[in-house]
This record gives structure tokens, C-alpha cells and sequence, in this order.
């Protein structure tokens, strides 16, 4: 012990260097130390009381846009599906749902042709941007247009009309659209694979 201590005070200039004490002047010595802090707490308590001012507000940084479309008109809806056909204006269905929503919500909005190139964050077709914000999956973009904008195509559909539109929206969303990409599948001679 005295090795470690004679180590540690060879690193320290001279005028530095305190006495060595035993061990009951060193327990007296802390005492005295904690009487003295326990002191000076309360003022300083006080004195961050008076101090203390209320913080200002930090304005929070701009988001930056990580859109498709940098030139975009305020409140236009910028509509990216899968390629238009001679004869339908999407093969999916989720694409016709947004894209027939907006029709008859009479919503200005624009068919970005992107050649396929652009995904959403979620990787999906259809997605939207509306004002530098990017909104994808085909009931999400309807919900969050119809409250922007306060569009509700169903308001004057009554209780049971509007179980029967959910039950309906429901088998074809979640049944009949099997059915017809399997169909489309077997047209081109495609099959599901195994992953």
C-alpha cells in the first residue's frame, strides 16, 4: 500500500503533496467535509431557483425533401402506379382503387409516368406525394386524402350500406384479387415459385 502510494505522489509536484494522515484524522477530516457540503447545498439550491429562466423554444429543423418530384405544385397529387395498358389504365387493382378514388372525389392530381423506375419507401406501387410527402399503400393514401382534404365519398351511405361496402371492399381485396393474379399468372404461363 505504501508502494502505490509513494508511486502516486512521485508524479506530483512538490507544493501539491499533502501530509499523510492517520486513519481516525482522515474519517474526522470527511466528516467535517460532508458538514461543510451539506452547508452550501441550500444556497446553491436557492440561487439555481433565482437563476432558472424558462428555455426558448427550438424551432425544429426543416424536413428535407426525398421525393420523386422536386418541382411539385402545392396540393397536387402525384399518382405513381404501374404502366398504363391500351385497355385498362392499371393491371392492379390496388392502382385502380387510388386512381378511381380520386376521380370521383374530384381531386386534382397527376399519373407520374416513371417507366417502372420508382418504388415507395415500402417498396410498394401504388404511393403517392402530396406536398413533398410521400404516402404509399392504396387505404392509407385514401385515408389520409380523404381527411386533408376533407373528402368522404360515403357520407351519405347509411349504417348498413356502408357494412355492406366494407364487406365488399374486404372480398375483393382480400379474395378476388388471388383470384385474378392467379389468372393473369396462368395467361402468361407463369407459376409461383417456393422461396
Amino acid at each position: 500500500m505504501t508502494t502505490a502510494t509513494t508511486e502516486e505522489t512521485k508524479n506530483v509536484p512538490q507544493d501539491v503533496k499533502e501530509p499523510v494522515k492517520d486513519g481516525a484524522d482522515a474519517v474526522a477530516e470527511t466528516n467535517n467535509k460532508q458538514t461543510e457540503n451539506n452547508d452550501k447545498k441550500p444556497a446553491v439550491a436557492e440561487k439555481d431557483d433565482k437563476v432558472a429562466a424558462p428555455a426558448a423554444p427550438v424551432e425544429p429543423p426543416q424536413p428535407k425533401f426525398s421525393v420523386k418530384k422536386q418541382n411539385f405544385d402545392k396540393d397536387v397529387v402525384y399518382l405513381y402506379q404501374f404502366s398504363r395498358t391500351p385497355v385498362i389504365p392499371s393491371m392492379s387493382p390496388y392502382c385502380l382503387k387510388v386512381e378511381t378514388w380520386l376521380r370521383l372525389a374530384g381531386l386534382k392530381y397527376e399519373n407520374v409516368d416513371h417507366k417502372m423506375k420508382h418504388r415507395s419507401k415500402k417498396g410498394q406501387l401504388p404511393f403517392i406525394e402530396l406536398n413533398g410527402e410521400e404516402i404509399a399503400d392504396s387505404t392509407l393514401i385514401i385515408k389520409e386524402l380523404s381527411q386533408k382534404f376533407g373528402k368522404d365519398i360515403d357520407a351519405s351511405l347509411s349504417q348498413d350500406q356502408r357494412n355492406i361496402s366494407h364487406a365488399m371492399i374486404s372480398m375483393i381485396e382480400n379474395k378476388l384479387v388471388w383470384c385474378v393474379i392467379t389468372t393473369f399468372l396462368d395467361i402468361f404461363n407463369l407459376k409461383f415459385t417456393n422461396l
